[in-house]
């Protein structure tokens, strides 16, 4: 689907405990694989195995399991570099329990007051920066909603990420080796979701000793379109989309090592503009097993 040009006790409380028994039973299996060395000879056992020893860097699969729900407060940031420079500074919450998560960041200005992500395991919305407007973070996820859904956005950071629960998701995982990123020499591992990928080429990328998950790249060519003349046509431009999610700072909250700093780097390469955003979440506060209301999981 196009993008649209960018400016500058009940029975549902039955459901998730069987979904969490089984999210367990899936990450007990992956556990066995952790202590498997990687088989150069064999791709798919490359992917299962360093699915099995991310999870394992993350906290063993009783504590993982035991987490039904994660809440975390802090603070919030937007650099915006490109066309125009500016800052914005204020507070974050992100919210996630099972598949469903929500990533919020509020702003104390008019002109942007906040940035809303959610998925309530049935549709995604996002926010609006004024009334029929959206920021352009908001227009991408809104129009590539397998994002908040596969549990892409966020990482480890939340319940609902992709890695948790891929016999559930079924995506196709590529392992393709030790790639230098961001400086870095890091495992790559290609994944593309079942279904509603489309041209999405997402990456995402371990540290070599510990297998933290420490960036993930989502790309984007949109073709240009055709023009109302031969030479319009041929002056068009493809358009290219990035997001780079980077996480920092891990620390054990309830046996779970989980990164406190998230940063999401958007850039839009069009024809006549380039825009370069950069959002930063530093956590303050992580609980477990809160009680959240369904709104949560809703943008405002």
């Amino acid at each position: 689907m196009p993008i649209r040009p960018l400016g500058v006790s009940n029975p549902m409380t039955s459901i998730f405990l069987e979904r969490n028994a089984l999210r367990l039973v899936s990450a007990l299996a992956l556990w066995i694989f952790a202590a498997l060395p990687l088989d150069a000879k064999d791709a798919k056992m490359k992917a299962d195995a360093v699915v099995a020893k991310h999870l394992a860097s993350i906290g063993t699969p009783e504590a993982v399991a035991a987490a039904r729900n994660r809440a975390i407060s802090g603070t919030a940031q937007v650099i915006f570099r490109l066309p125009q420079p500016g800052l914005l500074s204020g507070t974050s919450t992100v919210y996630s329990e099972g598949r469903r998560a929500s990533i919020g960041m509020a702003f104390s200005t008019a002109e942007y007051s906040s940035e809303q992500l959610a998925y309530d395991g049935n549709k995604v919305t996002v926010g609006q920066v004024r009334p029929g407007q959206r920021s352009p973070l908001s227009e991408f996820i809104y129009h590539f909603d397998v994002l908040m859904k596969e549990g892409l956005l966020g990482g480890a950071m939340i319940t609902a990420w992709a890695l948790l629960d891929v016999p559930g998701r079924q995506p196709k995982l590529e392992y393709t080796g030790i790639k230098k990123y961001e400086g870095k020499q890091l495992h790559e591992l290609k994944y593309r979701a079942k279904k509603g990928a489309g041209d999405l080429q997402i990456s995402l990328y371990f540290e070599q000793e510990t297998f933290r998950h420490l960036y993930t790249q989502i790309r984007l060519m949109q073709p240009a379109g055709m023009g109302s003349t031969p030479m319009e046509s041929a002056q068009k431009r493809d358009t290219f989309y990035t997001l780079v999610e980077s996480y920092d700072d891990f620390q054990t909250v309830d046996s779970l090592s989980l990164p406190h700093a998230y940063k999401l780097v958007q850039t839009i390469e069009a024809q006549n503009a380039t825009v370069l955003l950069e959002y930063k979440i530093t956590a303050t506060q992580i609980l477990h097993n809160q009680t959240f209301e369904p709104k949560m999981f809703t943008a405002q």
